[in-house]
């Protein structure tokens, strides 16, 4: 992320401070610490314990912004590995509830163009406001709005840990994109504040900004106490949406007009207990008597175990029950599988993947109590003479895709069929087989294949694509680095073309195909024959086969090697021209 003013910038304009301390009185942080120069120039460490909410910036009557100053100085010191330990240990825990978040099984992402995005907290505390949201929006657009499940990795950004939460919203864009998904609507403004930083390419609104206003039915005593949470003071639209929707249900509030933090604010609560109580009880104080209505399930979490009467505002959505005290741990984690889980069994890829398991398993116990060999397949062949080459495409085409050996079925195509035509069925049924385990990769199981191989496998093979094309293709073919079975899957989830995948899949299995059915057509000339001399011309053939992509090895590398310098070359003029 680029910050407009940088901690330089900021120690340069402290010239025109004038130690008002007008800052700290918005903040238990700088009042407790110092004021932001002093804290950057003598005691940067301690910028950890700011809860980046802004606050400091609208008090500043000289303009500065100190809180993009404190923010950036966290960020320099992540990337220098200049942090203390406690702010080591948070960072590594906020990272790893991040990391679980964007993995399977909790990421659940739907094929469709406008998406509800409920954030971690609101899938754990309301899993059935989630649900509903969807409904509501759906006759509401007048169109299907699916949800996605994942973690925006604010809890990283936050500690000023960007570029990891910067690689993962690449990742999330990536599965946006894949899933053509042009529209997201949050339920968090974190999540909000995150997609607005980082993507720019997709339309994101909060929840507040669409829902309509009759979908409420507010309960409330005459006068609340609305609370916006930090992110929503990046935003005025927001807050004066929300502001909106009180005033429509003629509801006296009183709000806060400048950034109050709840004390969860930058890790705040796990890295100074103390003092993010602190920052909690300043608005439990200016609350007063009032209940506390906010639009954020941290907001909410910090206020309910203080016994105040605070509401989310989603709470006040058709048959919901607002929350009386916070949701374990355990429990959110438990919503959040349950809500991810029932958005993927009612999911095409679900019903295709559970039949995928079905046929696997069925074909293991089959070919365990021996109703599924070779031999069964040669005696059915030869009882359907008309209909086997059907019978035999069939089954080779759905063989590969289940991982099953294909070897055995081009040696028979050879043997019962011979040379010519077992090559002509052969490399028919090999491709189709192929194409079929690509298709399903690519429209159905791509997390599925990335989750199920190491990163270094498909991302290897995604390197060479989008650097040589059907090149890649040809080189895997003709010398195996994975088996053909992994191979089909792995090309899937690749840029490649699916028609640059069909032809040089079947001109460049070809070679290996003449081999095998070639060596297959001389055992039955030995066997039904008798013919030694078939047998050796057999032998000779399937050897030229083999031996064949040997000559073209050198040729491969030769391209692959001089294309990778190149691509070298033009990525170091391009660092240096920059």
């Amino acid at each position: 992320m680029e910050h407009s003013q940088s901690v330089e910038a900021f120690l340069d304009a402290c010239t025109a401070c004038t130690g008002c301390g007008s800052c700290a009185t918005s903040c238990p942080f700088l009042q407790a610490y110092g004021t932001p120069d002093s804290i950057i120039a003598g005691h940067p460490q301690d910028v950890f314990l700011c809860t980046n909410c802004g606050g400091c910036v609208s008090r500043c009557p000289s303009g500065l912004s100190p809180a993009e100053s404190l923010f950036q100085t966290k960020c320099d010191l992540i990337r220098a590995g200049n942090i203390p330990d406690t702010v080591r240990q948070a960072l590594k825990g906020a990272r790893g509830f991040a990391d679980t978040g964007h993995h399977f099984p909790f990421v659940s992402y739907s094929a469709a163009d406008t998406v509800f995005w409920p954030g971690c907290g609101l899938a754990g505390m309301y899993p059935d406001v989630a649900r509903k949201i969807i409904g509501i929006l759906s006759e509401h657009l007048g169109t299907k709005v699916g949800m996605v499940l994942d973690c925006c990795y604010d809890p990283v950004y936050q500690f000023g840990d960007v570029t990891t939460a910067g690689t993962a919203i690449k990742s999330i864009r990536a599965r946006l994109k894949s899933h053509n998904i042009s529209r997201v609507i949050t339920g968090c403004p974190n999540c909000q504040k995150i997609f607005s930083l980082f993507i720019k390419d997709i339309k994101v609104e909060h929840i507040l900004e669409v829902l309509p206003r009759d979908a409420f039915e507010f309960e409330l005593e005459k006068h609340i106490y609305l609370h916006h949470p930090c992110p929503s003071f990046q935003s005025e639209t927001i807050r004066q949406t929300t502001r909106e929707l009180f005033d429509r249900q003629d509801q006296a509030i009183v709000d806060s007009r400048e950034s109050l933090c709840c004390g969860y604010g930058g890790g705040l609560a796990t890295l100074s207990p103390t003092l993010a109580e602190q920052f909690t009880d300043r608005i439990i104080q200016a609350s007063g008597e009032n209940p506390i209505v906010t639009y954020c399930t941290g907001c909410k979490n910090r206020f309910m175990p203080k016994g105040k009467n605070s509401f989310h505002i989603l709470e006040f959505l058709p048959g919901i029950t607002p929350l009386q005290k916070p949701v374990s741990s355990l429990r959110s984690w438990i919503n959040r599988f349950l809500l991810s889980f029932l958005q993927q069994i009612k999911s095409k890829r679900f019903l295709a993947g559970l039949a995928v398991v079905i046929l696997i398993v069925l074909s293991v116990y089959l070919g365990n109590q021996g109703y599924f060999s070779a031999e069964l397949i040669f005696d059915t062949l030869k009882s359907y003479p008309v209909a086997a080459p059907l019978i035999f495409i069939s089954i080779y085409a759905i063989a590969p895709a289940l991982f099953l050996p294909s070897i055995p079925l081009t040696l028979a195509a050879g043997f019962l069929w011979g040379p010519f035509w077992g090559v002509v069925l052969s490399i028919t049924s090999a491709t189709a087989g192929a194409c079929v385990s690509f298709l399903l990769a690519r429209y159905l199981f791509g997390g599925t294949v990335k989750a199920g191989f190491s990163p270094e496998r498909w991302q290897w093979l995604q390197t060479q694509v989008e650097r040589h094309g059907w090149k890649a293709v040809a080189f895997t073919r003709l010398i195996p680095v994975f088996p053909f079975n992994v191979l089909n899957y792995l090309f899937g989830i690749t840029p490649i073309p699916f028609r640059h995948y069909l032809w040089s899949t079947f001109v460049f299995m070809l070679p290996a195909c003449v081999a095998f059915v070639a060596f297959g057509s001389s055992l039955g000339e030995l066997i039904l024959k008798g013919s030694i001399k078939g047998l050796i011309i057999g032998i000779l053939i399937a050897a030229s086969a083999l031996l064949l992509p040997l000559a073209f090895k050198p040729y491969f590398r030769k391209i692959m090697s001089t294309q990778n310098s190149s691509i070298e070359k033009d990525s170091e003029e391009r660092t240096l021209q920059q």
